[in-house]
């Protein structure tokens, strides 16, 4: 059995850049497929989800619109607070048009939660969920995850977007990440 391959900072690699890109290759034409010649706008949760969102929209080879939300649960602490606020909006009108929300990871659902009832009310002609992760624990039949690439346990999880108090954005893989004691 081989041991587990380490990044730079010794941090156990989970998903190389290899596997990222092969799926969101594989989600991109899926996702192309569906819209066909529909109306789509893509709208990013940032930060995480900005690269991601960069190599997942190249991947999509059809017009569509690109717009940002940035929330926050976290702030710079490694726990959310439990509380989901907005930071900046999207601009990009959405009324019966489909949108594709674009997140990093579906973790505990409560940024799923707040971001599916706020675009709802803004009367999308249909509202789903691209991720690059989600986790085992995510309840799949009260958030229906229509996108995601990979399925991930409770590790605490950083790179390709995620961090750690900011930081390990920047790592072109996802590593699972163990804060020091």
């Amino acid at each position: 059995m081989n041991a587990p391959r380490k990044n730079e900072y010794g941090q156990k690699v989970l998903i190389d850049s290899e596997e990222i890109h092969a799926g969101i290759r594989q989600m991109g034409q899926r996702i192309a497929d569906n819209y066909r010649d529909e109306p789509l706008t893509v709208i990013g949760c940032l930060k995480g989800s900005f690269i991601f969102m960069a190599d997942l929209v190249r991947a999509i080879p059809r017009p569509l619109h690109i717009d940002f939300i940035e929330v926050s649960s976290y702030g710079n602490d490694l726990q959310s607070t439990g509380n989901v606020r907005i930071v900046k909006d999207f601009k990009h009108p959405v009324e019966n048009s489909h949108v594709l929300i674009v997140e990093d990871i579906v973790d505990t659902g409560l940024t799923f939660d707040f971001l599916f009832e706020h675009i709802r009310l803004k009367k999308p002609a249909s509202l789903e969920i691209a991720t690059l992760l989600v986790r085992r624990s995510v309840d799949q039949e009260m958030r229906p995850v229509k996108y995601s690439c990979f399925t991930i346990g409770e590790e605490y999880v950083v790179g390709y977007g995620l961090d750690a108090a900011g930081l390990y954005r920047n790592l072109d893989h996802v590593a699972v990440f163990d804060a020091p004691v």
